[in-house]
């Protein structure tokens, strides 16, 4: 008669951060379940929204597009639709399109989804996980996303009560979040939540998904 054998232990996942675009390309590491890339944005870029935000205008676009050669054309038209004029502009939407380009590269999906958003409240205050693949994420203006390091031996994946201890995006890092719809990934995902906002202050939230 045998007997019964524990069970292996969840392998670990961990975060890559570094201050070049190319930590991307380790989201393909089985081990890696976030990529961070941290930058400064342009002072021209958090100016601009500086003085948008504070006239409480709200920004909003949430479409998908179609990977093709066209796509940066589109994506442009829909931004120069979407964001008031000012100096600075054109360089938020440069940088935009650059990212979906970068995210368009990476994964290769027919449709990505966008949505470019001012957030007076936290969009999704509980920690959590995203059951998709790969989603990128950057915070313009405002407090980043927040994220929880792997849990040690005998702590929930999920926690039930608000956590002694965070990480935290700084404005204008770009993050790759990997899902638990990635293959061979589930139950793996990163653990994240947005940010709370204080009273009076806004975010402005970008992200990118796998939309096929």
């Amino acid at each position: 008669m045998q007997t019964a054998q524990p069970l292996p232990p969840s392998p670990l996942r961990e975060a890559r951060i570094d201050d070049s675009p190319e930590v991307f390309t380790q989201i393909y590491d089985p081990a890696c379940n976030l990529a961070v890339w941290q930058r400064t944005l342009p002072g021209a870029v958090h100016d601009y929204l500086s003085r948008c935000l504070s006239d409480e205008r709200r920004i909003h676009l949430k479409t998908l597009f179609t990977c093709q050669p066209e796509m940066h054309l589109q994506v442009r038209d829909s931004l120069e639709q979407t964001l008031p004029q000012g100096e600075g502009r054109q360089a938020l939407i440069d940088d935009i399109v650059q990212l979906m380009e970068m995210y368009a590269c990476l994964f290769e999906p027919r449709l990505i989804g966008i949505r470019l958003a001012t957030l007076q409240q936290a969009m999704c205050p509980r920690f959590h996980v995203d059951y998709l693949p790969a989603r990128l994420v950057t915070t313009y203006f405002g407090a980043g996303t927040q994220w929880l390091s792997e849990p040690t031996t005998g702590e929930a994946r999920i926690p039930a009560q608000e956590p002694t201890h965070f990480e935290q995006l700084n404005t204008g890092d770009v993050a790759l979040l990997k899902g638990d719809g990635w293959f061979e990934n589930e139950g793996l995902g990163i653990v994240h939540r947005s940010p709370a906002v204080a009273a009076g202050s806004s975010r402005l939230f970008l992200s990118l998904d796998w939309a096929d």
